[in-house]
């Protein structure tokens, strides 16, 4: 088929795109097909649970549908493409000239990325196809078997687009079609000085994200309180231990929670002292400066009626 006057430019041969242009276009595309949905049912979400479940394939296919024609039936580009600059491009090895997507491969296009997901979605997904018979289980058997040799040939495909750069989808290599840079890309010239400065804070940002989790805070704040404090008195059980003491535990200061003590007269919570052995095993008491001598020092608190 010859393309059109605007199908058809001049022979200045278009850029081509790096694969990572081409990968972010097909996110793109994809995210934006997402945030239509999203933005649909919250108009939605006030209706009767189940109202258009009945209808949900029709309804992603005709958001496809629209996307497909303010894009690539529009633009000659899907919305990721458009974005980054970038235009379909059909395949000709009888001219010099460049002959972008046509009217035939765009409704092509259109059949396979709108009517194919709507028949997965409504016949396969949906198990809508009834297979009581014979036939439509055969019809079932080959539906299945056809979509998982377009996977694997979709592998396949994304696996040579990897080492040639040509045709990311496998669509694209049945439609003779490729996205190229409409115009000529500037080459960007970027400081060494700037690049020297984003790695070194990248290789000191790595450092520090492999150091933190080797540093103990709690042992660190635990050596700074005991340095300032300067409380070296060792509290036993038997002084006297007030009222308020039961009341109060010396780390959360909370109301204590399974109350335990370590040997002074003050009182913990079960989590707030075991939390804090087993991240330091030299700890000791905030208020007295007395050290829990082991797991088997921690008790639980024993209340002295008089």
């Amino acid at each position: 088929m010859s393309g059109t006057a605007s199908d058809v430019t001049e022979p200045t041969e278009p850029t081509e795109p790096l694969r990572v242009s081409q990968l972010d276009a097909a996110e793109l595309d994809s995210e934006v097909h997402q945030l239509m949905k999203n933005q649909f049912k919250k108009v939605i979400k006030y209706l009767k649970p189940g109202t258009l479940s009945s209808i949900e394939p029709e309804l992603n296919s005709a958001l496809r549908l629209i996307i497909w024609k303010f894009s690539l039936y529009d633009w000659g580009s899907t919305v990721g493409q458009h974005i980054l600059d970038l235009k379909y491009k059909a395949e000709s090895t009888s001219s010099s000239k460049t002959h972008w997507i046509n009217s035939t491969q765009k409704w092509l296009y259109c059949l396979a990325a709108v009517g194919v997901p709507w028949a997965r979605e409504r016949f396969l997904d949906r198990g809508a196809l009834p297979v009581q018979d014979s036939i439509k289980q055969q019809i079932y058997k080959v539906l299945h078997w056809t979509e998982v040799v377009w996977k694997c040939a979709s592998l396949v495909n994304f696996l040579v687009f990897l080492q040639q750069g040509k045709y990311q989808s496998l669509l694209e290599r049945l439609l003779g079609i490729r996205p190229v840079f409409q115009q000529q890309q500037m080459i960007r010239q970027v400081s060494f000085e700037y690049m020297s400065r984003e790695l070194l804070w990248h290789g000191f940002a790595e450092f520090l994200f492999f150091l933190l989790p080797l540093v103990n805070f709690r042992n660190i704040k635990s050596y700074l309180t005991q340095q300032i404090s300067g409380k070296k008195s060792r509290a036993s059980l038997q002084s006297f231990r007030c009222k308020a003491d039961y009341e109060k535990c010396v780390i959360c200061e909370q109301w204590p929670t399974s109350p335990q003590e370590i040997g002074c007269v003050h009182v913990f919570c079960y989590y707030c002292i075991m939390s804090n052995y087993k991240a330091v095993a030299s700890f000791f008491c905030p208020e007295c400066q007395h050290q829990v001598e082991g797991a088997e020092s921690i008790q639980p608190v024993r209340v002295q009626i008089s």
